[in-house]
This record gives structure tokens, sequence and C-alpha cells, in this order.
């Protein structure tokens, strides 16, 4: 366990060093997040060692609240109407572009590497999609458009397709492998059960925030409202993450609910108050998160996952690409939806190291180490090149809105809000 000072001085550290490279990126016309990761590669163990390898682990609370924070801002996009003129177009990408990255990544992986468990488990972990770099780069450029109004949903809704394939496949490969007996319930029950409870506890707690906000928090001050958005907001997204830990629920799922059902309670004004709220109190916390990112991220497994990190990296944006577009066919959205949705799907990191803890608890350890270095070679590779992609893609079809240098500060500067 590192000191807490020594803990705070490797917090300036990381949260320095990902703000200068983040805007060395920016001049090179490269995602800001790119240059955080690049960053806290360079001060990890796989370069100059400054944040050590405990030093990184010791970071973990801070990542997961992070997340939280990302995945409830996902939610408050989830406004019902919105969603809802496009919501069997979304769920048909959604579940599509999953099923094929799946089958296009077990299919190839085994016919080549010839490794049942291998191809299944590398094929289940490969369906999940990072939603943390997508919902910094569409808050930094202002996105809008069709192709943004379809990814924000899909990678949130990803997740829940990412768990219940992951149980299953991994389920199936344990027992290939002969560590364990299929059952129905450790394949599928399970998996569904953390899905449904993730749901079902983010969904209470986003009513009793929506209460706390008509009946309190409308009630204040202009000025007040702005600091009990973020007292109430913050303190919903620490409880999720807290109970999402205690009880293995979805870091992802349960605080992005909190944030769906939240925004599909108020009106205009509590939105944008508590959004602004939200985002000036994570910007330095975003920062420190993709540094650390990067920290976490070790160059020696690209050499070691050889041939079959390739094939995941290849078949993996197969898959993601090719998916997407044949779903956004089958649900007869705008040619621009189709030509360019799976392009912003391939980030990857955050749930994907959830289930590379999983795989550690449930695999031998000699298959476990093989699963972890070809996964890891594959989120070095999608944490670089994936915010590349998507902001390259946003921008390419003009769907960017980057503003003028103006930064809410406050809420007197939202008073012409309704």
């Amino acid at each position: 366990m590192v000191d807490i000072y020594i803990f705070l001085f490797y917090l300036a550290i990381t949260l320095l060093a990902g703000f200068v490279f983040g805007k060395l990126a920016e001049l090179i016309k490269i995602p800001e997040i790119t240059g955080y990761i690049i960053a806290g590669v360079l001060l990890g163990p796989s370069v100059f060692n400054i944040v050590g390898v405990e030093a990184v682990n010791s970071f973990d609370i801070i990542t997961n609240f992070v997340l939280g924070i990302i995945a409830y801002q996902i939610g408050t996009e989830l406004w019902i109407p919105k969603v809802k003129k496009s919501g069997k177009s979304i769920l048909t990408i959604t579940s599509v572009q999953a099923l094929a990255t799946a089958l296009i990544v077990f299919l190839f992986i085994y016919l080549i590497d010839g490794r049942l468990w291998l191809a299944l488990t590398l094929s289940a972990i490969a369906t999940a999609t990072a939603p943390a770099p997508i919902m910094v780069i569409v808050k930094k450029l202002r996105a809008k458009g069709p192709v943004t109004d379809t990814v924000i949903p899909v990678v949130g809704i990803d997740d829940m397709f990412g768990v219940i394939i992951f149980g299953l496949f991994t389920s199936i490969a344990v027992a290939t492998i002969g560590n364990g007996n299929l059952s129905l319930e450790n394949a599928l029950i399970e998996p569904l059960i953390e899905v449904f409870l993730s749901i079902a506890v983010g969904s209470v707690f986003g009513l009793v925030l929506g209460a706390i906000s008509k009946f309190f928090v409308y009630k204040l001050p202009k000025r007040d409202k702005y600091i009990a958005y973020l007292v109430f907001s913050l303190s919903s997204v620490l409880i999720a993450v807290y109970i999402a830990h205690t009880y293995s629920l979805s870091m992802i799922l349960t605080p992005m609910m909190i944030g769906m059902v939240f925004t599909n309670f108020i009106k205009k004004e509590p939105f944008e108050i508590q959004g602004a709220a939200l985002s000036n109190f994570s910007g330095p916390l975003i920062i420190v998160f993709f540094t650390l990112a990067g920290a976490q991220l070790s160059l020696s497994v690209l050499k070691s996952a050889g041939l079959v990190a390739v094939l995941y990296i290849v078949f993996r944006s197969i898959g993601k690409i090719g998916g997407a577009y044949l779903g956004a066919v089958m649900a007869k959205s705008p040619k621009v939806v189709k030509n360019n949705t799976g392009f912003c799907l391939l980030s990857q990191g955050g749930v994907e190291i959830g289930m590379l803890v999983a795989v550690s608890s449930i695999f031998p350890a000699e298959q476990a180490i093989f699963i972890k270095t070809v996964v890891l070679a594959g989120i070095l590779f999608f944490e670089i090149v994936g915010p590349i992609v998507f902001k390259y893609t946003i921008e390419k079809i003009g769907e960017s809105n980057e503003p003028k240098e103006v930064v809410i500060t406050d809420v007197s500067q939202l008073e012409g809000s309704k």
C-alpha cells in the first residue's frame, strides 16, 4: 500500500504530465486523450517507471470513480423522447455489431490458432467498447448529428451485451479445458442477474435523485442549485460505485441508469446546471483517468502476444465496423450512420479490465496469463488509435461543433436557460 502523501505526489505528477501531453497532442491535431495515454505509458513501468506498479494499482478507486462519472454522463444523454425515435435502430445496431464481432473473432482465431478456449474468451472480450473516450471527445467537440446520437446509446447498451456474452462464452471455455462444469446458471443466469440488478439499482437511485431535484433543489436560488446538483450527482455516483464494487454489479450500467432516469425526470434548466457543474468538476479527473490507463499498459506485451494479438486487433476491428454497418442496414438507418458508426466503436479499456480480472479468477494461471497478454496488447492499440479514428470520423462527417473559448464556471452563465 502506497503512503497517502506519496500517493498525492504521484497524483500531481500524473495530472501535470497528462495535461502537458494532452496539449501537445492537440498541437498535432490528435485527441487530448491520446496524449494523456502516451504520458501514462511514459510514466509507467514500461518506460521510465516513475509511477510504479504498486502506485498504479493504488489509483483503482479514482479510476472506478471517474468511470462512474462518465457512465452517469452517458445516461444523462439518453433522453427518452430523443432515443425513442431511433430506439429500434439503436438496439439493432448494438446487438448485430456485438454478435458479429464475437462471431468473426471466434471463427478466425479458432481456425488459425485452433484453441477453442482462447477463441471463445477473446471473442467475448472483443464485444465490449469503452465509453469513456467517446464521451470525452463528444463533450470536447460538442458533437451533434445522427452518428453521434447513435454512438452514445450504443456504447452504453453495448455493456449489457458484453457482460452476457462474456459470461456465456467463458463458462464454455473453462469447461473445455477441464477446470469447471458448464451449467446454465454460470453461463447465462448469473450474467443476466448482474445486468438486471445493475439496471434496477441504478433506476432506483435515479428516481431518488429526480425527486430530490424536483422537491428540494429546484426551489433553491440559481447559484445554490449549481453546488446542490454537483453534490447530489457526485454522491449518487460514489454510492453507485460502492454498491457495484461490493455486490459485483456493473461499474458502467449502474451509474448510467442513474443518469438516464434522472435526466428524464427533470427540465432543461436543471439538466444544463448539473451538466455544467459535473463537467467542470471532472475535468482534472478525466486527465488522471486516461493517464493512469496509459500507465497500466505494458509495451512488452506487444512482443509476447505475437500473432494472436494481431489477429485479435484485426478481426475485432472488422467485426465492429462490419457489424455496425450490417446492423444499420437492417435498421434502415441513414447512409452516414451506416458508413461511419463502426469506426466510432473501436476504443477499448474499462470494462475489459474488469473482464480480465474475472479471467484471472476462473482460468488456470497459464491460460489466464496468455489471455491477459493478448487483450492488453489489444487495449494498448485501441486506447491510442480508437480516439484518433473517432475524432477524425466525427470531424469528417461534419458533426463537430468545437465551441469558442467559453467555459461555464458559474450557474449565472446559464441565466438565459429555461
